[in-house]
């Protein structure tokens, strides 16, 4: 009898515990990271990513995004190819470079999934091509867009959570709308000159010029400057628009500025300011052609660069307004987002520099 009532005892006592057990193997496996991404998806990961890749097309902006935080390189295994035309800036950013596996421009799910990823991050327009299979696949997927200050803001907050440094994500934001409030504080109530930016493109045939869409970063950077850009309304198309010189005379804009994402502008520069075609042009005759300035990557488009780019521009636009050496506005820029130091600056950086630094 003294055995039955111990039995039933112990039966109930496991009864009342059940619920807690029960509740303690929930939170166990609960997802520790929960991220909404670029495209609305709702993303959980059961813990901190250990082994993150990132490839595909534009990896560049998500690499030189995610390396803004300084523990990055503990998670990242893998990163697509990130030299544009101009150089790596990849082993600046990470001592520990070669310790990386190194993937290619046209790399396939199977490559990706090679590595062992506990996440991977790829661009949102990537997902059909590219990030469908890996999902298949069960690894999860962060898509980010990094395209506007808006989408940085959102994106930085994303990597902020991924990377467990949420207080970093929001220092992150709250340094480039300093600058920002910075910049248009400095070019308030002043006049805004009309501006065409083009991306200049070379081939067999010459020189071919495009202009950007109204929302992308280029247009911004303008606007922001103090500028009014000029070519809105030809830019209609999705990506790059092409616009011959007819077009270009028919704006006759005050200030013209040239990049190149895989290179120098200086040798076209050199030309339009010998053309007579172009010397009409009242930039041209007011000697108010520019060239983007770049280092590893043009500061022209939306890279963590775009900031410093904006800055540049609002001296060239406003060159009364500013009386800080743009050198040391560069180096500082490099120093606060990555921690790169005066030295390594001039060492590393400071050479690759081309373009109209002042």
């Amino acid at each position: 009898m003294k055995n039955r009532c111990a039995v039933i005892l112990v039966l109930l006592g496991l009864s009342l515990w059940a619920p807690l057990f029960a509740e303690g193997v929930q939170e166990a496996s609960a997802p520790q990271i929960v991220v909404q991404d670029a495209l609305g998806r709702s993303v959980e990961l059961p813990e901190a990513p250990r082994r993150i890749v990132t490839a595909g097309k534009a990896v560049i902006m998500i690499v030189d995004a995610l390396y803004l935080f300084p523990g990055a390189s503990e998670r990242v295994a893998a990163v697509g190819f990130t030299d544009q035309g101009m150089g790596d800036f990849f082993p600046v950013l990470d001592e520990n470079a070669d310790e990386k596996a190194r993937l290619q421009k046209n790399v396939g799910p199977e490559e990706i999934l090679a590595q062992n990823p506990d996440l991977v991050l790829l661009k949102s327009y990537l997902r059909d091509s590219l990030g469908k299979p890996i999902e298949t696949a069960g690894v999860p997927v962060v898509y980010l867009d990094l395209e506007t200050p808006e989408q940085f803001e959102r994106d930085l907050r994303i990597l902020g959570t991924l990377l467990e440094d949420q207080a970093r994500a929001e220092e992150l934001i709250s340094m480039f709308n300093r600058q920002a409030e910075d910049i248009q504080q400095q070019v308030k109530n002043r006049l805004r000159p009309e501006v065409a930016l083009f991306s200049v493109n070379s081939g067999n045939s010459g020189y071919s010029f495009s202009v950007a869409p109204q929302g992308w970063i280029q247009t911004v950077q303008v606007r922001l400057a103090g500028g009014d850009p000029v070519w809105t309304e030809a830019a209609g198309k999705p990506g790059w628009n092409q616009v011959g010189f007819e077009q270009i005379a028919r704006w006759d804009p005050e200030v013209m500025i040239f990049l190149s994402f895989r290179g120098s502008t200086d040798t076209v520069l050199d030309e339009i300011q010998n053309d007579p075609l172009w010397t009409g042009l009242q930039a041209v005759r007011n000697g108010r052609v520019y060239s983007m300035p770049a280092d590893f990557y043009s500061w022209g488009q939306p890279d963590p660069r775009w900031i410093l780019g904006a800055r540049w521009m609002a001296g060239v636009l406003h060159p009364e307004a500013f009386d800080t050496p743009f050198e040391g506005e560069a180096a500082a820029f490099f120093r606060d987002f990555y921690g790169i130091g005066e030295a390594r600056f001039r060492r590393d950086i400071l050479p690759r520099i081309t373009g109209d630094l002042f």
